[in-house]
């Protein structure tokens, strides 16, 4: 009788034990591939793409990354942020994966950037890829976090 007793107890333990998945519940940071950016003027900071100021037309912008004879083009939206003094940004999602990309802001105006990610592995959420910087022309370092401004 005692024997079943320790058996059923084991058993109950087992399962308790055993069931508990502390990921359940976790909400999950999720792969990160944005950038964004204002274009503005080196001289006096004004928007350089929208606004009286412009010099650039957003329809004609193209990002996009290169790799043997196949281009990618990134997709990219404006957003408007109200209260923070931005006039618009642009919001890149640079996916697939790359090293480098370009970014064309005229046909005589075509900047590289260089980009760096952190991976992070973790037990529950699996691995999570997310920006770290960009490097502009080679020289310039660049946040991956944030408005970023790109001065011309």
């Amino acid at each position: 009788m005692r024997y079943i007793k320790y058996f059923t107890l084991t058993i109950t333990l087992g399962f308790v034990f055993f069931s508990c998945d502390p990921c359940s519940n976790l909400d999950c940071r999720s792969d990160n591939y944005n950038g964004q950016f204002r274009i503005v003027s080196a001289a006096d900071g004004k928007d350089l793409i929208f606004g009286p100021t412009k010099v650039y037309d957003k329809n004609q912008i193209k990002f996009y990354s290169i790799k043997g004879l196949d281009t990618t083009f990134f997709d990219y939206q404006t957003i408007k942020f109200p209260n923070t003094g931005y006039d618009s940004i642009l919001h890149v999602r640079f996916f697939p994966k790359v090293d480098t990309a370009y970014m064309q802001l005229s046909n005589s105006d075509v900047d590289t950037l260089s980009i760096t990610y952190n991976t992070i592995d973790s037990r529950c959420c699996g691995t999570i890829t997310e920006i770290n910087g960009f490097v502009l022309n080679n020289s310039t370092n660049i946040p991956g976090k944030g408005t970023q401004e790109i001065k011309k």
